[in-house]
């Protein structure tokens, strides 16, 4: 298998008889999966994506990057909504650390906010940018919005060289910001059909941005591919047997939310990517697994009482990093006026290793809450490749087992259509 992920089912409170029971479900939806039967299977092209991306595009986009750079261009308005925010986002923190690029990379349009627009704008008037607008249709409102305003900054200050300082990912042929950016001159990348916006970060959609934060998208790639190598076999399927797990705390447990945790806080953008990706592909039809999350040992301290004590109604998937890059030995202080003496010569990352042994122990075994184990190699382009995919298969096998389309999201539109009503659109 792989030396990448680990699922460790330990701490799960599901029996393989209880797993063994659904093979053959499984075995039909896998081979709706691969052979593009179910429900939504227009939206499946993620599937053969690391093997089957184009090839000469990437090298476009790494190139613009380049360009881009040597024009002086320092910081990045990445502009977008739901994966076209949260794939990028999450990756650059997860590889590079949410604190190194947050002056680099502004990400805006995901929410309707002037303060967060003039935050911006402060941060970035002094400086030589750029714009990636991001959207299939160029109408949504959150972006829209957002790209209005920086583009008319920009223009404002870079005159006739502005046209070379944005990016627009949209649709290959139609579209309103498709027909802007012809008309305007700015370079295009497409947002493929067959892949939805939760499932597009390892498409120009999210690899423009990570390109910028200096993250090598070849090796993301890479690292999907490993994962779509074993993970579109139905034999030893770690991604399936999450996904069936999941539905028996659900459906047998009466387990309705659950939570994603980490313990580093490089990953909180991660934890909100899979908020996106479970519940708009699970919550329909009455059905679905809550998904919240919380970061660790942080949150101990301000939900660890609920989440240990009180109602046992929710169960953990925890993604614990297994190397850490960056090292901090504890050093012998001599007054030891804090009492942590005995912990000379440790590692953060081998004390935090003994929290999450102890969180584990205790919510499970003591606290009756049962936990999946994720471990991953560590925070590499690779390892985040192979994360993706291994929740993009798990989120589909979880919605077929429940039997509502995966790739669609109907609820989202409803606010939609109320909030033009009230704009009076």
């Amino acid at each position: 298998m792989n030396n990448i992920l680990d699922l460790n089912l330990q701490y799960a409170n599901v029996s393989e008889d209880e797993i063994k029971n659904t093979e053959e479900k499984v075995a039909n939806i896998h081979n709706n999966i691969i052979n593009k039967l179910g429900a939504g299977a227009e939206f499946t092209d993620w599937i053969s994506w690391p093997e089957n991306y184009d090839k000469e595009e990437v090298e476009q986009i790494i190139q613009k990057v380049n360009d881009l750079k040597s024009k002086g261009v320092e910081k990045l308005v990445v502009i977008g909504i739901g994966g076209s925010y949260l794939g990028a986002k999450s990756a650059i923190d997860f590889v590079k650390g949410s604190i190194n690029f947050q002056n680099n990379i502004f990400f805006a349009g995901n929410i309707i906010s002037s303060s967060l627009i003039q935050q911006i704008e402060n941060q970035i008037k002094d400086s030589k940018w750029g714009i990636c607008v991001i959207s299939k249709s160029g109408t949504t409102l959150e972006p829209s919005l957002a790209f209005r305003h920086f583009e008319k900054k920009l223009i404002e200050k870079e005159q006739d060289n502005a046209k070379d300082l944005i990016v627009a990912v949209t649709d290959k042929e139609k579209g309103t910001l498709k027909m802007l950016a012809e008309k305007k001159g700015y370079k295009t990348f497409v947002v493929p059909d067959g892949i939805g916006g939760r499932f597009s970060g390892i498409t120009p959609v999210g690899l423009f941005a990570m390109a910028f934060a200096n993250i090598d998208i070849k090796k993301l790639l890479h690292g999907a591919k490993i994962a779509m190598d074993d993970l579109t076999k139905l034999e030893n399927n770690i991604a399936y047997k999450y996904a069936v797990v999941r539905f028996i705390l659900n459906t047998k447990r009466n387990l309705f939310a659950e939570w994603f945790i980490s313990y580093d806080s490089d990953l909180n953008m991660t934890l909100e990517w899979l908020k996106q990706l479970f519940g708009e592909s699970e919550g329909k039809d009455g059905k679905g697994i809550l998904p919240i999350s919380a970061i660790f040992s942080r949150d101990l301290h301000s939900l660890g009482q609920i989440i240990q004590d009180g109602v046992k109604n929710t169960f953990e998937t925890t993604i614990w990093i297994n190397e850490s890059k960056d090292e901090i030995i504890i050093e012998e202080n001599k007054d030891n006026y804090d009492g942590l003496n005995y912990l000379t010569g440790k590692t953060m990352h081998e004390i935090n290793k003994q929290a999450f042994k102890g969180v584990v122990h205790a919510h499970s075994v003591e606290g009756g809450i049962p936990n999946i184990i994720i471990t991953l190699k560590d925070k590499s382009e690779e390892s985040l490749g192979y994360l993706w995919y291994f929740f993009f298969m798990g989120v589909t096998m979880s919605a077929y087992l429940n039997e509502v389309n995966p790739f669609n999201q109907p609820g989202v539109e409803l606010y939609k259509k109320n909030m033009f009503t009230n704009l009076k659109k």
